[in-house]
């Protein structure tokens, strides 16, 4: 992992000084000013149980392109599953993790380190404080989740009904029979949708990397119905990729454009990860190939679960340094 350092910050310099004068108290701090370096992560989401992502319309959320329909997932639908994991991680290392999810609220003259914390760092959050608004942006950004297969092959539908508790649909109360019939479209198991994770200008160090990593787990409850049903969505790397610039073609619709053109089964995800990892590890300056990624993964996941206690030092660590990062961002400055 060590190779991607030079596309990511440090700990030790998550701060910079701006001069504004020549008198002693003549300068303010702020975060540290952003340089060229992009590190993205390409990740295929697996649906193993029917999900539903939508929005207010009851059917699947879709977008035109490529001359097809695809489902289309927005970023939230993911990034908000995982930075909640990541304050349950936080929390269990007592290090952060102390509000509730979308919930932030710092009280006049508190610390914002009593509220922002490495999750804040690496997901982004904002709060009111004393009628100032108090933002900061995600140092990993989520693009959307698209299928790799037209949305027609993808979406099935159900049709309920709400019975009453003996079982009919009749309504003792108002002596009707119920007319609350509905139908429900669900996106099917074995379909595949690809997503990126990208950071740039090395506002992301290597502890925050772990984290999101670690916060991503293996699999997860997705979507808004689905969440409450059980795990639904398996989440795999297709590799890991450096370079001091952005690439057009990690882009999830060129990647899917892409990989239109291929003659693979675009329910294989095996076969769609080693097509991804040529076609990406080839316009990149640095890259890691799904299995020694999966492998690193494991072996924080396995630290955490066995409360290794090297892992722990990293995050007590971390700690102080990123309340250093805000306390001096959005307290005194100095």
């Amino acid at each position: 992992m060590k190779r991607f350092h030079k596309y990511l910050g440090t700990l030790e310099t998550l701060t910079g000084t701006t001069i504004t004068g020549d008198k002693k108290n003549d300068f303010y701090i702020h975060p540290a000013l952003k340089n060229t370096g992009c590190l993205t992560l390409v990740m295929i989401r697996e649906a193993i149980a029917p999900v539903i992502f939508r929005n207010a319309e009851q059917e699947i959320t879709d977008i035109e392109f490529n001359d097809e329909t695809y489902i289309r997932a927005v970023p939230n639908k993911f990034k908000f599953i995982e930075k909640g994991r990541g304050l349950q991680i936080l929390r269990a290392y007592q290090v952060g993790g102390k509000l509730p999810q979308n919930k932030t609220v710092l009280r006049k003259n508190q610390k914002p380190s009593e509220a922002y914390d490495m999750n804040t760092l690496v997901f982004g959050d904002s709060a009111v404080q004393d009628n100032r608004i108090l933002p900061v942006r995600t140092a990993v950004n989520y693009s959307d989740g698209l299928s790799l297969l037209p949305k027609q092959l993808c979406v099935d539908e159900s049709f309920h009904n709400r019975a009453m508790e003996d079982g009919t649909l009749f309504d003792a109360e108002s002596k009707k029979n119920s007319d609350n019939l509905f139908t429900r479209f669900f996106i099917l198991p074995e379909t595949l949708m690809i997503q990126v994770l990208s950071t740039r200008g090395k506002v992301l160090p290597p502890e925050g990397l772990d984290h999101l990593l670690l916060s991503m787990g293996l699999a997860g409850a997705y979507g808004g119905q689905t969440s409450t049903t059980g795990v639904n969505i398996r989440s795999r790397f297709a590799g890991l990729y450096g370079s001091q610039f952005e690439r057009p073609q990690s882009s999830p619709y060129e990647i899917v454009k892409a990989l239109s053109k291929k003659d693979i089964n675009k329910k294989d995800a095996d076969a769609v990860i080693q097509a991804l990892h040529e076609i990406m590890s080839g316009i990149h300056e640095t890259h890691m190939d799904s299995d020694a990624l999966n492998k690193y993964q494991q072996d924080l996941i396995h630290k955490f679960e066995t409360e290794d206690a090297a892992l722990e030092t990293q995050y007590k660590n971390a700690e102080p340094k990123i309340a250093e990062l805000f306390d001096s961002w959005f307290g005194t400055g100095k």
